[in-house]
C-alpha cells in the first residue's frame, strides 16, 4: 500500500483555457473601450461586411464588451494564480505537436477570415500560412522520426524507476 498523495496537475488544456480566455477578454475590453471613447466616424471590425460605424454601435454592446472582456481577464488571472499552486506537467513531444498544430489553426483561420472579410480578395493571409505550415510540417516530421526511434522501457525498469523516484521524495 503506498502512502502517495497524487497532486493536481496543470497540462494544455488548462494553459489553452487561460490564453483563449486572456486573448478574448483583452480584445473584447479593448473593443469596449475603443467603442466608448473612439470618433464615433471610425469603423470597428473585421473590414468590409464586417465593420461597424462606432456611432452606431448600441452602448449595451460596449458595456456588455467591457464587463465580459474584463471578466474574462479577471477569470484568466485567477487560472493563472491557481495554475502556480499545481505540478506542471512535463511537456510530450505529441503535446507539444498538438498545441502547435492548435494554435496554427487557430490563428490561421482568423486571418484567412479577416483577409476575405476585407472584400479585396486573397491579399496575405497565405504570406503567414506557407512559411508557418512548412515549420509544422518539419515539426511532424521530427516528430513521427523521434517516436520511431524511441524504445520500449520494460516493466522491470519501469519499476526501478518508480521506486527510485519514490525514494527521492
Amino acid at each position: 500500500m503506498r502512502d502517495i498523495q497524487l497532486a493536481k496537475t496543470k497540462g494544455y488544456g488548462w494553459r489553452a483555457v487561460e490564453w483563449l480566455m486572456g486573448v478574448f477578454g483583452g480584445v473584447a475590453a479593448l473593443l469596449g473601450f475603443f467603442i466608448m471613447f473612439g470618433p464615433e466616424d471610425d469603423y470597428v471590425g473585421l473590414g468590409g461586411d464586417f465593420a461597424w460605424q462606432v456611432g452606431d454601435i448600441s452602448s449595451v454592446w460596449m458595456f456588455g464588451l467591457l464587463f465580459g472582456g474584463f471578466g474574462l481577464l479577471a477569470g484568466a488571472l485567477f487560472m493563472v494564480i491557481e495554475g502556480r499552486s499545481r505540478i506542471s506537467k512535463t511537456s510530450t513531444a505529441r503535446g507539444d505537436l498538438l498545441w502547435h498544430t492548435g494554435v496554427f489553426i487557430l490563428v490561421n483561420a482568423f486571418v484567412w477570415a479577416q483577409d476575405f472579410a476585407l472584400g479585396t480578395g486573397l491579399d496575405y493571409a497565405y504570406l503567414m500560412t506557407i512559411p508557418w505550415g512548412i515549420g509544422l510540417a518539419i515539426h511532424a516530421f521530427l516528430f513521427s522520426r523521434g517516436r520511431s526511434e524511441t524504445r520500449m522501457v520494460s516493466e522491470v525498469e519501469s519499476a526501478e524507476l518508480e521506486k527510485r523516484e519514490l525514494q527521492h521524495h
